[in-house]
């Protein structure tokens, strides 16, 4: 009857957690997508990304820009009202905005 009590008294806890109060939200770094990549559930296209990020051909910060296809974890990520995703980083909206060349009057 004790362990029926303690399993009732753990059910009630449970049940009166609030768990969005506990959770804050969380920016998204290199770190995490790295971490992220290698977790067993990770996509193959992220961790394709991953192994060029490795090699030093591109870089976790312009995952937006440079993977193709985008992993779905990105758009998860996006997607979730609790995490952040830095609007520093570049994206593919932005550099063709802003293209490589600078900005020339015509009658120079």
């Amino acid at each position: 009857m004790t362990s029926c009590s303690d399993l009732e008294a753990a059910r009630a806890r449970a049940l009166d957690t609030d768990l969005k109060a506990r959770m804050g939200t969380r920016t998204v770094t290199a770190e995490l997508l790295a971490r992220l990549a290698l977790s067993p559930r990770a996509s193959a296209d992220l961790i394709r990304y991953a192994g060029r990020v490795a090699s030093g051909e591109c870089s976790w910060e312009r995952i937006e820009v440079d993977a193709d296809p985008l992993p779905p974890e990105v758009e998860e990520l996006k997607a979730d009202p609790q995490i952040v995703w830095p609007s520093e980083w570049p994206t593919s909206t932005t550099e063709s905005e802003f293209g490589s060349e600078p900005y020339r009057i015509p009658w120079e």
